[in-house]
């Protein structure tokens, strides 16, 4: 339906309002504006709530989980994710097309992590919530990309697909779900059977949202691993693109963390949490900091949960933005979520507070 939406739009010029409107939908205290046109305000109001059979215990569960965890998964988000993301062959192709996603790979770090922060957060999937906002966000969003793409001439769909294909957005949704906590696990991060299924059930109930087909959308996390593999073994591999956004990245990073304490960690990071194949794929430096990683050092203290942490915060962080020139729409960090990451900053003794 938001495809039909939008190709509406386009027909009759009525696109480039709708998109200021919508860039600043998740923030609008009016639950649906009255300013957008009647097809989008129907279909909104038809999708305010989540379906009747969602359990809510078990969101709520995966919300507390992400309380906790927050700043590691921002981490995780924002450096392996994406990776697997970029290696991606065809997948990569789209968001290269939108010229500013290659330029500036923290917009699309800051828009992503917007997301699902809101979308996370105790109450984001409440009717009316923000979460349901960003996530219906990003619906139209793909739509309007998908058909931006297709409207260029220059797309090979007979080679590549459709752009932001069913595929792809599974294989999206692996990132944000499966490989979150494949990822924490592997930074030593406790988590639970409990925690883990609960975290893949928020994501599937998501994926919903965000137009996957509930059929192919797996229920557990043994399901979510053989989809994210398969997924891998059809898509991944080496790319031109894939490596220009992987450098693009791995620079950001660089020019966030400072001093010189932590130089190469970020590359290290994602090499020890996506595999040397992915990683020399996209040509991702090998530096000193790997070496550790390899011995198994980041689990007996020498990459100890503090310093997961203190790079987490630097992406939370409010300067961050502001280096980064991110002026798209107001970052939010809910008051329930940055009071607890910042008590747990201070606990552990790092430095730059969320603001």
């Amino acid at each position: 339906m938001p495809d039909q939406i939008v190709a509406e739009l386009m027909h009759t010029g009525q696109m480039d309002a709708v998109n200021q409107l919508l860039r600043n939908l998740v923030h609008n205290d009016q639950a649906i504006p009255a300013a957008l046109p009647d097809n989008i305000e129907d279909w909104l109001r038809d999708n305010a709530s989540l379906p009747d059979w969602v359990d809510y215990g078990r969101i709520d569960r995966a919300s507390d989980f992400f309380m906790k965890n927050g700043v590691a998964i921002s981490l995780v988000l924002a450096t392996a994710a994406l990776v697997q993301c970029y290696a991606g062959i065809k997948g990569v192709k789209t968001l290269t097309y939108t010229y500013r996603l290659g330029q500036n790979p923290y917009h699309r770090i800051a828009e992503t992590g917007q997301f699902v922060i809101l979308a996370m957060s105790p109450g984001g999937l409440t009717a009316g919530g923000k979460g349901i906002k960003a996530i219906h966000k990003v619906r139209f969003i793909h739509a309007a990309v998908r058909h931006l793409i297709r409207r260029t001439g220059k797309w090979a769909e007979h080679e590549l697909g459709v752009p932001i294909c069913q595929e792809d957005l599974l294989g999206t949704l692996m990132t944000f779900s499966y490989v979150v906590i494949h990822s924490l696990r592997m930074l030593g991060v406790d988590v639970s059977v409990q925690e883990a299924e609960d975290y893949i059930y928020f994501w599937r109930v998501v994926g919903e949202e965000l137009g996957i087909r509930p059929d192919i959308i797996p229920e557990t996390m043994a399901e979510s691993q053989a989809v994210a593999e398969s997924i891998a073994r059809r898509h991944h591999g080496p790319s031109p693109e894939g490596v220009h956004m992987t450098k693009a990245l791995i620079d950001m990073h660089a020019n966030l963390i400072p001093g010189e304490r932590f130089d190469g960690i970020i590359p290290a990071l994602i090499r020890h949490l996506v595999g040397d194949q992915v990683a020399d794929w996209m040509e991702v430096p090998k530096t000193n900091w790997g070496f550790l990683m390899k011995k198994n050092f980041l689990l007996s203290g020498i990459l100890e949960s503090s310093v997961i942490n203190k790079l987490g915060m630097s992406l939370l962080n409010k300067e961050a933005f502001n280096i980064s020139g991110y002026h798209r729409a107001p970052f939010e960090i809910p008051t329930q979520l940055r009071e607890a990451w910042q008590l747990q900053a201070l606990r552990l003794g790092t430095h730059g507070g969320i603001a």
